[in-house]
């Protein structure tokens, strides 16, 4: 595996003949010593020709061909990705940097061919070149733009436009010295950016499709800096058991009407109350009483000038309570909650299903269909006799 490689050949046949002096002594060492050095390389590049996936022992290892040397046998059979918790699985096509521990061969990295993230896919270098090579089984090759960096950043990018970035933010602030000069400094603050489907060059929250960003202070005194923002178009989280937010203030907004649902959402949803509303209803509900009482105390004095305020007043309070009741404007249709007296049903238990029977799907070209359907030239003899 780890070979080397000459950096001179000695092509010297033949060596000056006559009295020995220090420097033809010294001239021929020389000679002697650099045609013996050479280049020592631990890890050889290797060209993919076929990737496992699950099988057990053997998965994400590779088979292929070195580069330096087609020739040389694989130790093991394949080569093993040398880390079991990371795997990053080669393509059809793609060089990886092998090295060789205990008489087996495993492989690095993927090298850096085509600068792209999506795929690096060189076949043929190792001269077994096989036309319109495929990457993989699924694989499809697509334009992925490649994370914009900055100085100092760790980033990690998929080949389908997915990245994890371990960098910082620059903040602009403006410091004064004793003599009252204002000068700008840029500060960083740390920031981990976890985005599946890039749509831009840089991360934005408007544009990528589902997006974690988790932003830290300047310093222990910056609070207002730390900060978690999440987006995508549907954000689902769920605790098996609780489920708890705590804050100074939590707030919960939505645009759309009957989009806040609180409760069992097997259950059926219920409207809450309108608090401004129920006061108006309560209110006028009061001024209905107060307006009968009114008027039989005025009835009973015969002041009837009063009564007929009174009743005026009445008649509007009325109407403001019957219009409550039938446009049910003292219900909230914007917040729900579960009917607390609905009972869901007990689910039956379901029987287990039974395992299918394991098919050879390689001898499903030999298997025939049973004759049951008449050829085409009997049918047409039965037409034939029935004329």
């Amino acid at each position: 595996m780890a070979y080397r490689r000459k950096r001179r050949v000695d092509i010297s046949t033949s060596y000056d003949t006559g009295i020995p002096t220090f420097s033809r002594i010294g001239s021929m060492v020389k000679k002697l010593i650099a045609s013996s050095q050479y280049d020592f390389f631990e890890g050889e590049a290797f060209e993919v020709t076929e990737v496992i996936l699950n099988e057990p022992n053997n998965r994400g290892s590779v088979r292929g061909t070195f580069i330096n040397n087609p020739n040389q046998e694989i130790l093991g059979g394949v080569v093993k990705s040398l880390t079991p918790n990371i795997t990053q699985t080669p393509l059809i096509g793609e060089h990886v940097v092998v090295v060789e521990y205990n008489g087996q061969h495993y492989y690095t990295s993927i090298i850096n061919r085509k600068g792209s993230v999506n795929e690096n896919s060189i076949p043929g270098a190792a001269g077994s070149y096989v036309e319109n090579t495929k990457y993989g089984k699924t694989f499809e090759r697509k334009d992925v733009q490649p994370i914009f960096i900055n100085e100092g950043d760790i980033v990690f990018e998929g080949r389908f436009g997915q990245s994890v970035k371990f960098g910082s933010a620059r903040v602009n602030e403006t410091e004064t010295d004793a003599e009252g000069n204002e000068t700008t400094v840029v500060k960083q603050k740390p920031s981990v950016k976890i985005v599946a489907g890039h749509r831009d060059i840089v991360e934005n929250l408007s544009k990528d499709d589902s997006s974690i960003y988790l932003e830290g202070g300047i310093d222990n005194t910056d609070n207002e800096s730390k900060k978690i923002q999440i987006k995508s178009n549907d954000i689902f989280i769920t605790g098996k058991r609780n489920l708890f937010l705590v804050g100074d203030e939590v707030f919960i907004n939505a645009k759309k009407q009957n989009t806040i649902k609180m409760g069992d959402p097997r259950a059926p949803m219920l409207p809450t109350v309108n608090g401004q509303k129920m006061l108006e209803f309560q209110n006028s509900i009061v001024g209905v009483l107060t307006g009968i009482q009114s008027i039989l105390v005025s009835a009973g004095s015969q002041l009837w000038p009063k009564v007929g305020t009174d009743a005026a007043k009445l008649l509007k309070d009325i109407s403001t309570v019957s219009d409550s009741i039938l446009n049910l404007s003292f219900l909230n249709f914007q917040v729900m909650t579960a009917d607390p007296d609905f009972k869901l049903p007990e689910l039956p238990e379901l029987p287990e299903v039974p395992e299918l029977p394991e098919v050879d799907l390689s001898k499903l070209d030999t298997l025939k269909a049973p004759k049951t359907v008449a050829s085409l030239d009997k049918i047409k003899k039965i037409n034939q006799n029935n004329t």
